[in-house]
């Protein structure tokens, strides 16, 4: 059976479709993942592609654990916000790193609003 939030996003696919024919994109994406190559992170994963067939949703690289998330996450901020807030200091490489998995996201996501450079630097 479905999750509750599976059958609500299953239910607004459906109003959807009546109101004007369109589709929803789900995009299913883990979050806080460890480093570690552990058993668990191996059967999560196995499970969302199976799901992701079956109920039809697509699976968005996730985002590692990572104190910076955490740092930025109470002022609003992205690691895409560091240069233009003047953070203090140089990007660590592990900056560098969220920085890429952030804009792996956007690029995951395909969004149309996007002009050709911006989705180019957000694939980088």
């Amino acid at each position: 059976r479905p999750s509750l939030y599976a059958e609500m996003v299953w239910d607004a696919r459906k109003r959807r479709a009546i109101a004007d024919g369109g589709t929803i994109d789900w995009v299913v994406m883990r979050n806080r993942l460890s480093s570690l190559d552990a058993k668990n992170k191996r059967r999560v994963e196995a499970g969302l592609e199976a799901l992701s067939d079956r109920i039809g949703f697509r699976i968005a690289p996730g985002f590692g654990e990572r104190v910076i998330f955490r740092e930025m996450f109470p002022s609003g901020l992205t690691l895409l916000d560091l240069r233009e807030k003047g953070a203090g200091g140089g990007l660590s490489m592990s900056h560098v790193a969220a920085r890429a998995e952030v804009r792996q996201l956007i690029a995951t996501l395909e969004l149309p609003d996007l002009h050709p450079g911006q989705q180019q630097q957000a694939q980088a």
